[in-house]
């Protein structure tokens, strides 16, 4: 933790974007915290304070999971026109209402209304924040400044785990509630430092713009979209794939899987911000998502190769298997990052993240399922995700140049007609 800190220090006197980077900065520790607190006790509250079964607890989240699938494009079209520190304001406002009441559910139809509620601006946030980041920073800092956000979330989560164990400690409603409600908490404060963030471009003046989802015509982005979506996949090989080949594929204690867990967290707060570099040009977040799918794919041969090893030799192999994970990690969120702002049309970036964000959510909802199946596969399995990590790594720079010709052959006619739609 020590080492988290001093890294933490070290940003206050280099953070890009200056002081609007500082609050950005705080905005996003603040989130995290409380994002991490309500993810400890979540399950605990509503399978053991409000007796709800864990299928009940899965048709909740999958319910919610659907709505914010059908509202993130809409709220991105909105943030076109009033702007997203506005949009981010309103969201941040209605999940600190949403869990202001969280506590006081006492049965699964209030608990489907609330996490339903929560779904309709579930996949928002992030694709705004990732907006207002672009129009309150200098172009050439946004990139790095997603970054040092990112990896001070996680730092976030970690506090707010910790936090969360207290409730889980005390095991009973009442401290249950009160997480409930520090998560709630920070986001009024969210909403309070987005409401007074400064930003550099200005958003739509008007509401009466022409509803246009031309975004879903651009064929590049929506492609960049789709390989960064199943390069995300490091997610749920991290929280699910991982482990899973561990307890039932090799001889390995399951005690090992918290320190890997653990070398995966600070590699990405201490290297997030490093990975991020030259990926400001289409070329360079191309080259980013190339490393990405190769690290990924390394990770999953080394994976294929741990059971077939003595113990000490396979926690070896585990550990690097862990350490190419992170690298995908770290190179995919600032390949993806970069790109998603480049590529995005003027005008127009509130949609075109918002759908980025999208195929990120499609894979969160899918890749628990294929995951489970190349975990049973056993080898042919990781051969073919390998393959597929890969394939979609080294296409980065053919859709990157694909793009890039579209928007050369924009003209200014094009992006004038943009801007006033």
């Amino acid at each position: 933790m020590s080492v988290l800190w001093q890294r933490v220090r070290g940003w206050r006197g280099s953070m890009p974007g200056g002081p609007v980077g500082i609050r950005l900065a705080v905005m996003a520790m603040i989130d995290a915290v409380g994002t991490g607190a309500f993810l400890a006790v979540s399950v605990p509250f509503i399978t053991r304070s409000v007796g709800l079964s864990e299928g009940s607890l899965g048709l909740g989240l999958t319910l919610s999971a659907a709505i914010a699938l059908g509202t993130a494009i809409p709220i991105g079209i909105l943030a076109d026109r009033i702007g997203p520190k506005k949009v981010l304001v309103g969201v941040s406002l209605w999940r600190c209402a949403c869990f202001v009441v969280y506590p006081f559910v006492q049965n699964l139809w209030q608990f489907l209304t609330v996490v339903c509620l929560l779904g309709l601006v579930d996949k928002a946030a992030a694709p705004m924040e990732q907006a207002l980041v672009g129009q309150a920073t200098a172009t050439d800092d946004r990139v790095r400044v997603v970054a040092v956000l990112r990896s001070l979330r996680n730092v976030g989560f970690t506090v707010g785990a910790l936090l969360g164990g207290i409730g889980l400690l005390i095991d009973s409603r009442a401290g249950y509630s009160a997480i409930l409600l520090v998560n709630a908490a920070s986001f009024a404060v969210l909403a309070t430092l987005a409401s007074r963030l400064p930003v550099l471009s200005a958003p739509a003046k008007s509401l009466r713009r022409r509803f246009s989802v031309s975004v879903l015509r651009d064929g590049s982005f929506l492609s960049f979209t789709g390989i960064n979506a199943v390069l995300t996949m490091h997610m749920t090989l991290l929280s699910i794939g991982i482990p899973l080949w561990i307890v039932g594929h090799t001889a390995v204690s399951s005690a090992l899987i918290s320190p890997l867990v653990a070398v995966n967290t600070v590699l990405a707060v201490a290297l997030q911000v490093r990975a991020s570099r030259d990926t400001d040009t289409i070329a360079g977040a191309a080259r980013a998502l190339v490393r990405a799918g190769i690290c990924l794919a390394v990770c999953c041969l080394l994976l294929v190769a741990a059971p077939k090893l003595p113990v000490v030799l396979a926690v070896g192999v585990l550990v690097l298997a862990m350490v190419a994970l992170t690298g995908g990690e770290l190179f995919q969120s600032a390949g993806g990052w970069g790109g998603s702002y480049l590529l995005a049309v003027p005008g127009e970036e509130g949609v075109y993240l918002s759908v980025f964000w999208l195929g990120v959510a499609v894979q969160q909802i899918a890749a628990p399922v294929l995951v489970s199946v190349v975990v049973t596969s056993g080898t042919t399995g990781w051969a073919v995700l390998a393959a597929l990590f890969a394939v979609c790594g080294l296409a980065a720079p053919l859709i990157g140049r694909w793009a890039q010709a579209q928007a050369d052959s924009r003209t200014p006619a094009d992006s004038s007609l943009a801007e006033a739609t």
